[in-house]
């Protein structure tokens, strides 16, 4: 394409904004999204110093790799339980003595599933990066260029048909089979600059990049060193002192198998993990739902499913072979557990292409829960899909099994964030008939709105209240926030707030000390949160009732 076709080209900047105003249903916890996997990217990924792990001494990650392993086996809990176990009737879920349960309580977002937003790891964040394009592209004399390559994928960027990464390597690919003589050396500059700074929006991309710059060990002992900070018994131990009764666990299947060509297992320090939040829960009297926040090959195209390029669960066998297997092993683990209630099978499943897929994908994963489990909850989420694409458990033939939905609908007021909440409840309630289940708001905070700092707490505060009357179970989104500048945290930190983690520069030393300093005796909560908690946290159950 020559450069006069270039310049009647709509800028990116003046596209994007519009495409964003079409496309608003259905927004997620961050305005930024992202994404690629072993088949499109190398075996590293990008790194600092541009190269990657020796494979012949270190693993070769792989793409959805059976696992024949057999099942890690509990060793028996010695502290007593101290709940029943839950189960589903009708559209309640009830106790041993068929008394209605609320489940109110929190995400840990970000310990076993990675978000880097969340704990402020990276100086840069997706958006800080990509906003800084088009004046890096201007600088290397690539401009117009860059700004074409942008807008040949932009329709997939908005709609997410692709990963973030995936349309990022098309760029890439299209400005240097496009580049005149004269752009050749701008072009390789401009990715040599962008390859400096690192894409570390995905977890595996965070790893994969210290991988890079200490060793595969050393990588892994900053994992080991945030997994085991980040959540402790301290923080079980707070959610029960708000008189919250429940937990929801995101965890990336990384976190508890590998996926290395040639030589996969189970990961015994992440079912440690595991194993210790339940214990942990029966101390302080609380429930968990364990939630799959990132299934091998990506439920969705989304960076929070934890690699670059997800989607891939839907059309790929062994992705839902893998899957699962490793339900079925959670499921045989906490098969006498109580304290583990729900098992959420995918986290916000967004890419799936129809009904069919979504019936299939689920109901293989349910069917491999029951052949060992009868007992726990099962619940599916609806992934922002509309009505006719879903199929509630009660079609699917599901037996104890309920479901979710996450809201992001944004707002200017707390009265105007409480309104669009209601609005979409009835919007379920014209359909829920047919699903004749609990329903669960499983992620949702006002500080998705327009200047929310300022009335955040006051719409949480009256959103907790109408779910309670309503019958909806819930759990806002999320437990613990890098900043206490905004609301996205109870729990932010009572020094350096807002205080970003060094992964590009730092020495090794610096970086696991600031995981380390990530412990939540370093955090404090938001009063005003705090309070809107503690008025919603123990009032007394009530049947479902959406308003319609």
């Amino acid at each position: 394409m020559t450069g006069d076709v270039r310049k009647i080209l709509i800028p990116l900047a003046v596209v994007l904004p519009l495409l964003l105003a079409a496309c608003g249903e259905g927004s997620e916890k961050t305005p930024a999204d992202g994404p690629a996997d072993a088949r499109s990217i190398p075996d590293a990924g990008p790194v600092a110093d541009g190269g990657s792990p020796d494979a012949a001494a270190e693993p070769v990650y792989g793409f959805c790799e059976p696992n024949a392993q057999a099942f890690p086996v509990r060793t028996p809990p010695t502290e007593p339980t101290t709940l029943p176990f839950l189960h589903v009737s009708g559209t309640d879920i009830v106790d041993e003595g068929g008394n209605r349960v609320a489940l109110r309580g929190v995400n840990f977002g970000s310990w076993l599933m990675m978000e880097n937003w969340i704990p402020g790891i990276g100086v840069l964040f997706e958006d800080d990066l990509l906003d800084m394009i088009p004046g890096k592209a201007a600088e290397f004399g690539v401009a117009e260029l860059v700004e074409e390559a942008r807008s040949q994928n932009i329709l997939d960027w908005i709609s997410e048909k692709k990963p973030h990464w995936v349309l990022v390597r098309e760029w890439r690919e299209y400005t240097k089979r496009h580049a005149t003589a004269e752009e050749e050396a701008g072009v390789e500059a401009f990715w040599a600059w962008f390859d400096s700074e690192p894409w570390v929006f995905e977890e595996r991309s965070l790893w994969r990049w210290l991988w890079g710059r200490f060793g595969f060990e050393k990588s892994e002992e900053l994992r080991a060193a945030f997994q085991d900070h980040y959540v402790t018994e301290l923080d079980v131990g707070r959610v029960a002192e708000l008189g919250l009764n429940l937990i929801r666990v995101p965890i990336w299947y990384d976190a508890l198998e590998t996926d290395w060509k040639g030589q996969n297992g189970f990961k015994p320090q992440g079912w440690r993990r595991l194993d210790d939040i339940a214990v942990w829960a029966r101390r302080h009297g609380v429930y968990l739902m364990l939630d799959l926040h990132g299934a091998p090959g990506g439920q969705s195209t989304a960076w929070h499913t934890g690699i670059e390029d997800g989607g891939h669960l839907w059309t790929e066998q062994a992705c839902i072979d893998k899957t699962a297997r490793l339900w079925k092993a959670i499921a045989a683990y906490f098969e006498d557990d109580p304290h583990v209630a729900v098992y959420d099978l995918l986290n916000e499943p967004m890419n799936f292409p129809d009904r069919d897929a979504y019936v299939a994908v689920h109901d293989a994963l349910y069917s491999a829960i029951r052949e060992v489990d009868a007992k726990h909850i099962v619940m599916a989420e609806d992934g922002y899909k509309p009505a006719d694409m879903l199929a509630s458990p009660s079609e699917m033939g599901w037996e104890n099994a309920m479901f979710s939905v996450h809201m992001y609908p944004g707002g200017v007021s707390a009265d105007d964030y409480l309104s669009k909440i209601e609005t979409e409840l009835s919007k379920i309630g014209r359909y829920y008939d047919r699903f004749n289940c609990p329903l669960f708001l499983g992620e949702f905070n006002a500080a998705d709105g327009t200047d929310s700092g300022t009335w955040a707490a006051e719409a949480m505060d009256e959103v907790l209240s109408m779910l309670n009357q309503r019958g909806v179970h819930w759990a806002p989104w999320t437990w613990k926030f890098f900043t206490g500048q905004v609301d996205w945290g109870l729990y932010h930190p009572k020094e350096n707030d807002g205080y970003r983690i060094d992964v590009k520069d730092a020495a090794f030393e610096k970086i696991k000390a600031d995981f380390d300093a990530l412990n939540s005796q370093n955090f404090e909560p938001d009063p005003a949160l705090e309070t809107a908690f503690t008025n919603n946290s123990e009032a007394e159950p009530q049947p479902l009732n959406l308003g319609n």
